[in-house]
């Protein structure tokens, strides 16, 4: 009798499982991911000495569905000699889509490498809204006072998913610029 009861709950588990399995796939086939990641950079251009290979270890990507993915390098770049090549960032999300930017990277002789012209800097002007300091001025900040209610900052639309993952869904907070455009996240 005990070695049926036994079988009995083992079948029963064993069903529960793959009941389980099937409906995390069927929720997941649900998502219907078409678009593309966006690879977040600014620069496309890149100079380098012989022998000084690069690494774009910095650069990444974002997807609305898969949140931050890695971007790899496609193409031949010779470190070895001097001379212009043109490789690309590539970042594939969890669905296949793929988003490619094609850069530029020069090869240049020990020494070589160009000087960034020195523009000449004006004086900043001191303002409140520069520092977060005049809450009746509308600006592209997150207040000082509103910074220091919170233990824990996380910047941008990637913050709620480092937030939720490191202290809980409900612990996070909108956190909002003086002008209310959307900043981040923090936790009190």
């Amino acid at each position: 009798m005990k070695s049926l009861m036994k079988q009995m709950i083992a079948i029963v588990l064993a069903v529960t499982a793959c009941v389980a399995c099937s409906m995390k796939n069927d929720d997941a086939s649900a998502v219907n991911d078409t678009m593309a990641p966006y690879i977040n950079m600014r620069q496309y251009e890149f100079y380098t000495e012989v022998n000084k290979p690069l690494h774009f270890s910095n650069i990444g990507g974002y997807d609305d569905i898969d949140g931050m993915l890695p971007t790899r390098l496609r193409g031949y770049v010779d470190y070895s000699r001097p001379g212009e090549y043109y490789p690309s960032i590539v970042c594939t999300d969890l669905s296949g889509n793929e988003s490619e930017q094609v850069i530029t990277i020069h090869v240049v002789e020990s020494g070589q490498l160009p000087v960034a012209e020195v523009a000449e800097t004006p004086e900043p002007t001191p303002s409140t809204c520069e520092k977060g300091t005049d809450p009746e001025q509308p600006c592209s900040v997150v207040l000082v006072e509103e910074q220091a209610q919170y233990s824990k900052l996380y910047p941008g639309k990637e913050g709620k998913t480092q937030c939720e993952d490191a202290n809980g869904e409900d612990a996070c907070e909108v956190i909002h610029r003086n002008d209310g455009s959307f900043w981040g996240y923090g936790v009190k």
